[in-house]
């Protein structure tokens, strides 16, 4: 276990987000090798259909990460202020509201699935691979939440490098099984699809068994699942609003997508590849607003604020030294990133998977402060500014693909993310302040009382 109430905030963030960064690395890698494999033993077609489905699968999967992230929040708040039978209600309400919530959207997205490729002006060419892929990997939605929650249990206790490990091994069994479905075995997409099943089922099942054994705090019994109410409904609002942020923000990118859908499968196989290299670059500010949240959370329920100003700071300054980074990497290697994922000989797809790449990259520091802010903002238990922010931003994309992608091209696709980080980042930074400011205020009327 790890107390994150005392010690340089700095030093506790960058160990903590460490980890978590390598295994967000990992798990990007893994999705990686399918588009890698996919892209070399497949081709253009299988590429642009797992493009296509991806966009769907993410909106799902976004929602579950949120959701094990935001009934976390309680009991990292309940560690930080050391209360044992908290901890206890708290992760027995996770458990209810993360498996609930899993089957329910394992069932409606597999019968969804085909409609919502067909809405979003899916190619008639991929639509069968698309939809077989994507079924395949909502299929598996289950294990994806319970390793999520099993991950964000950890780590709220301080423990983020377990988690790490078993994703190193189950991304390389994914990269085994990719090749073996695909390019042994000739399953074509549905083998990239199990791959990564399997992997994520190995993953979850490792977490568990390693739960049980080292953190008994875990391990509740009958009468942990007798929730006071209003916990549980505090809960539940965390989850659901954490969720949904993820989510709406992703209908946002659902929107974009039937943009590039009709831009041609060409074009659907270079956003494909190049979106794997730009969410790879995204890590180090995921993994920084994760350990921010679980910093934020500890430290409020311990009532240290100056503690969770200094520490929010620091981590704002090292992430734009990140993104600085990025501008660099992108413009100087794009195009030996890109090769990894589909054959250099289909220039009509390197290219504007290049340019892509490179026009993100420019607004990474807007992206930085969306991130530590909402997430800084989640530690603090406010979903609220969160959840509008996302829903302003799934907006913003909506807008700007109905107007700048039908005058300005794959341009306007490219532009729609950053204009909205833009925007968002304003907000939130603004938020957070007003928010500490209210809740220093409070501290010094009662310690005045």
């Amino acid at each position: 276990m790890k107390d994150m109430t005392s010690g340089n905030p700095l030093k506790l963030i960058l160990f903590f987000s460490v980890p978590i960064l390598f295994g967000n690395v990992f798990q990007q890698l893994y999705l990686m090798a399918d588009t890698m494999i996919v892209g070399q033993f497949l081709g253009v077609d299988p590429l642009a259909a797992m493009g296509a489905s991806t966009t769907v699968a993410n909106l799902v999967i976004g929602f579950c990460n949120g959701m094990a992230t935001g009934v976390g929040i309680l009991v990292a708040q309940f560690f930080g202020a050391r209360n044992e039978r908290g901890m206890k209600q708290a992760t027995a309400g996770s458990y209810v509201i993360c498996f609930s919530a899993s089957i329910l959207l394992c069932v409606i997205s597999i019968a969804l699935a085909r409609p919502i490729l067909l809405l979003l002006k899916t190619p008639a060419s991929i639509l069968d691979m698309a939809a077989l892929y994507l079924v395949i990997i909502m299929a598996g939605i289950v294990v994806t939440m319970l390793y999520n929650l099993f991950a964000s249990l950890l780590r709220c206790v301080g423990d983020a490098k377990t988690p790490l490990y078993f994703l190193i091994i189950a991304s390389i069994l994914n990269v085994v099984l990719d090749y073996v479905l695909v390019a042994i075995i000739p399953l074509g997409i549905a083998g990239a699809a199990l791959a990564t099943v399997i992997a994520q089922a190995l993953a979850t099942l490792l977490c568990f068994l390693y739960i049980r054994r080292r953190y008994p705090l875990f391990l509740v019994k009958r009468s942990d699942f007798r929730l006071e109410k209003e916990l549980f409904v505090k809960q539940l609002t965390m989850g659901i609003s954490m969720g949904l942020m993820n989510s709406i923000v992703s209908i946002g990118t659902l929107v974009l997508q039937s943009a590039v859908n009709q831009l041609g499968k060409m074009t659907i196989a270079a956003h494909t590849a190049a979106r794997k290299i730009v969410e790879m670059l995204m890590q180090p500010f995921i993994s920084l607003g994760i350990a921010v949240t679980t910093f934020v959370s500890q430290n409020l329920g311990a009532n240290q604020l100056s503690r969770i100003l200094e520490g929010v700071k620091k981590s704002v300054w090292v992430s734009f030294v990140w993104a600085a980074a990025v501008i660099v990497l992108s413009f100087s290697a794009a195009s030996f990133l890109i090769g990894f994922l589909i054959d250099g000989k289909h220039r009509e797809v390197v290219e504007p998977a290049v340019f892509y790449t490179q026009i993100m990259s420019l607004f990474y520091f807007a992206l930085a402060l969306l991130f530590l802010y909402r997430s800084a903002l989640q530690g603090l238990g406010n979903g609220t500014v969160p959840i509008v922010s996302s829903i302003i931003e799934m907006l913003v994309k909506i807008i700007v693909t109905f107007t700048l992608v039908p005058a300005c091209g794959y341009l306007g696709v490219a532009l729609a993310e950053p204009i909205s980080w833009c925007l968002m980042a304003i907000v939130l930074v603004g938020c957070f302040y007003r928010n500490m400011r209210v809740r220093k205020t409070d501290q010094s009327t009662r310690i005045d009382r």
